[in-house]
């Protein structure tokens, strides 16, 4: 088990949530003048919001989790286990 990589991977990912949820909920003001619908049981909220915000920010969260990690791959090596392999 290697603790540096899990160190570097979960705060890579951690860093790309937070930036990323931050964005998402300000674009989202931004294109459609209202907060992001957090609560689907608010009776302001259109269902068709609640859908159209969680694959917006669902996509985009995968996205920046993806290349975050990547990020921290070239950065740290990767895990052990892979590094290892390509010896």
């Amino acid at each position: 088990m290697d603790i540096g990589w899990r160190v570097v991977s979960s705060g890579a990912t951690l860093a790309a949530t937070v930036l990323t949820t931050k964005a998402v909920t300000a674009g989202w003001k931004a294109v459609t003048g209202k907060d992001a619908p957090v609560d689907e049981d608010d009776p302001e909220v259109e269902w068709w919001e609640v859908i159209a915000f969680t694959v917006v920010s669902g996509a985009l969260l995968g996205l920046a989790r993806h290349f975050a990690l990547r990020g921290a791959t070239k950065f740290y090596g990767g895990p052990v286990e892979k590094r290892i392999d390509k010896v």
